[in-house]
């Protein structure tokens, strides 16, 4: 059985259990806010694949004091080095525990690859990670993490946290590449969709590095996050200035960047902003988003 095949039973397994109990129309949820939160910690721990222990161990303690900062009820993290680290990254957030982390293999010419990760406070139903699928010539690298949260009573909340492929290859392939892992992205937000849609309402949020972004001219054309608002997605950054949203810093080589998104669907975004971090945690910011459901 498949995952996606597994799921859907799962979901209708839940509602046949119920169904005796409940013999009158479900009540709508009450409105319901939910903090989220995406950071990409740049290979965490030591900012490198292959960091000394002193590095790893200034970076974990720079992270600490930020992540304190963030106060969410749900964090996406990428570039986690695994499920320990993951661990210790939101170790400081108090009742968190890490509720999936992939285990993509490394890049070639890499000894270990970069992972994604989904923390939260709540209690997840099901949580797992999935590897984009090569299609001909293009091959994205890493995948998707995916957890579902009953956040109310008959209210589901999809979370993902991607990953998508950088900049540093030719720039038509880059964005073929990001196209191609975002429809496979939204193929799979409606098969979860209409499997989560029997137990009740459905909210979903897709975030992390993406890598591009909807209005920067060096993309223009691309059509990775217009896919999510193709589905009826709202993007975090609306309206809000560029220099409000930098969650990429300029470098030696590469210009400010906004890189880093949350778009929601079935949520009111009641407010999003960027975390200024460190940049002996990270080279990007942490973003963050309230949402009512």
């Amino acid at each position: 059985m498949t995952k996606l095949r597994w799921i859907v039973f799962v979901a209708l397994l839940a509602i046949s259990g119920n169904s005796g109990a409940q013999t009158t129309s479900p009540s709508v949820a009450s409105p319901q806010t939910v903090r989220v939160a995406f950071w990409n910690i740049q290979w965490f721990p030591g900012r490198h694949p292959n960091a000394s222990v002193a590095s790893e161990r200034a970076q974990i303690a720079s992270v600490h004091r930020d992540i304190r900062r963030i106060n969410t009820d749900v964090i996406g993290m990428e570039e986690i080095r695994d499920f320990d680290n993951a661990t210790i990254a939101i170790s400081p957030l108090p009742g968190f525990k890490v509720d999936v982390v992939s285990d993509f293999p490394p890049r070639e010419g890499q000894d270990v690859g970069q992972q994604v990760a989904i923390a939260s406070r709540l209690p997840p139903l099901t949580a797992w990670v999935e590897m984009w699928k090569p299609n001909e010539a293009l091959v994205p690298p890493r995948g998707f993490a995916f957890a579902a949260y009953e956040v109310a009573p008959r209210h589901m909340l999809l979370v993902y946290a991607i990953h998508l492929k950088s900049n540093r290859g030719e720039i038509s392939e880059d964005i073929a590449i990001r196209e191609e892992s975002m429809q496979q992205l939204t193929a799979h937000i409606k098969a979860m969709n209409d499997a989560y849609g029997k137990l009740g309402n459905v909210s979903c949020i897709v975030g992390g590095d993406f890598n591009t972004a909807p209005d920067d001219p060096r993309f223009a054309g691309e059509t990775t996050t217009g896919l999510l608002r193709d589905n009826g997605f709202s993007w975090c950054w609306e309206n809000i200035p560029f220099a409000q949203r930098i969650s990429l810093p300029a470098d030696k080589l590469f210009p400010a960047a906004c890189f880093d998104h949350i778009f929601v669907r079935n949520a009111k975004i009641n407010s999003a902003r960027v975390i200024e971090t460190s940049r002996r945690s990270s080279d990007h910011n942490a973003i963050f988003a309230e949402l009512q459901l």
